[in-house]
């Protein structure tokens, strides 16, 4: 009987002879699967190595688990079908099949017939929804404005307006050089 293995933490370099090379001392695979990212195309860092010999899997699962390959330590554990739960894992609730969520509803007649009596329990909600929800709508108050962090002079703490010219500094040019020689003389 066959047993398959999982390979994680595997490096994303690595191929099938990388595998097969480093599963020998133990014996042979008899197959190797790496997945692949269906979008991408990029190998997903795990791979599954199969080996005939339930002997020879439990060995390699032993002296290689936490071993570097490539670089990386890899982890070995026996591979386990989509579904099943992992053993660290807590308690899972119970799975529901689609009639017992059924059973929680009652059927309802139509709206227009004569036999419609209106829940008390949904006219309470409408009102807490009609409460909650004053704030957004066509029948909404109007928001009052809040005066931002900076008070009235926007953003930054700038004023608003015409930046103006500043006055004063000095003026380097032409007319500045005739009075430097005028100062020599």
């Amino acid at each position: 009987m066959s047993v398959r293995l999982f390979v994680g933490n595997l490096p994303y370099d690595a191929d099938e002879s990388d595998l097969r090379e480093f599963f020998e001392p133990v014996g042979t695979l008899s197959a190797v699967i790496i997945p692949v990212d269906r979008d991408t195309g990029k190998k997903r860092g795990f791979a599954f190595v199969e080996f005939s010999d339930a002997d020879q899997a439990a060995e390699a699962t032993r002296r290689f688990n936490n071993q570097p390959l490539k670089g990386r330590n890899v982890t070995i554990n026996e591979a386990r079908a989509r579904g099943e739960a992992r053993p660290d894992a807590g308690p899972r609730p119970p799975m529901r099949s689609a009639d017992s969520f059924r059973s929680g509803f009652t059927s309802r007649s139509a709206f227009g017939s004569g036999d419609f009596v209106p829940d008390p329990s949904e006219s309470e909600r409408a009102a807490r929804a009609e409460r909650r929800s004053r704030t957004f709508g066509a029948n909404a108050k109007p928001a009052r404005r809040r005066k931002g962090g900076f008070g009235n002079r926007g953003e930054m703490g700038a004023r608003k307006g015409p930046i103006r010219e500043r006055t004063g500094g000095r003026f380097y040019g032409i007319h500045d050089d005739d009075h430097f020689e005028d100062d020599l003389d």
